[in-house]
C-alpha cells in the first residue's frame, strides 16, 4: 500500500483541490469532492464514493475539522485505488442506499450511480484496508513534503 500511495500524484506543498485535480488526470476521470451534511442523517456514513459513468463523487461531513475532511476523502481514494466496488449500483440494502442519496444529494439521480461505498465502520476488509490506505496516504504526503524540504534546504543553502 505505500507503494501504491507513493505513486500518487502528491503535491508540494500540500493542497486537497490540487491533490484531487492531479489524481483525476491520473486516472482520467473527474473526481468532485462535495461537502455534505452526512451527520444529520442517523447512522450514515461520514464520507461517501459514488462512481457514476463519467466521473466520481466523494461526499464528505461538512462540519468537521480540514485533517479529518483528509481523512475522509483518503479513505475514499482507498476505495478507489485499491479496486473496490460493488457489481451494481447499490448493495443489499438498496432502498436504504438510495434513500441516503435522495437526502444528500437531491440533485442526482440514483439511477445514474454504478457503485456506492460509504465510511462507516471497519467491519469489512473492504473498510479496513481503506482505512489503512488512508493513513499510509497522509504519511506518504508528509513524507513527499519533508523530502521536498530537504532537497530545498540543500539545493538554496549559501555557501
Amino acid at each position: 500500500m505505500l507503494a501504491m500511495a507513493r505513486e500518487l500524484p502528491i503535491p508540494v506543498p500540500w493542497d486537497l483541490d490540487v491533490f484531487i485535480a492531479n489524481l483525476a488526470a491520473q486516472r482520467g476521470r473527474p473526481i468532485h469532492l462535495i461537502p455534505t451534511d452526512t451527520a444529520a442523517l442517523a447512522g450514515s456514513p461520514c464520507g461517501l464514493w459514488l462512481t457514476r459513468e463519467h466521473d466520481d463523487l466523494i461526499l464528505h461531513e461538512i462540519g468537521t475539522s480540514p485533517y479529518h475532511i483528509f481523512q475522509i476523502v483518503c479513505h475514499e481514494i482507498g476505495h478507489m485505488v485499491l479496486g473496490h466496488g460493488r457489481d451494481l449500483a447499490f448493495g443489499a440494502d438498496r432502498d436504504r442506499e438510495e434513500a441516503l442519496c435522495r437526502t444528500v444529494l437531491p440533485a442526482i439521480n440514483p439511477e445514474t450511480v454504478q457503485a456506492v461505498l460509504g465510511r462507516t465502520d471497519y467491519a469489512s476488509d473492504q473498510e479496513r484496508d481503506a482505512e489503512m490506505f488512508a493513513n499510509i496516504l497522509m504519511i506518504a504526503a508528509a513524507e513527499v513534503s519533508d523530502q521536498q524540504s530537504v532537497m530545498r534546504g540543500v539545493l538554496l543553502r549559501r555557501r
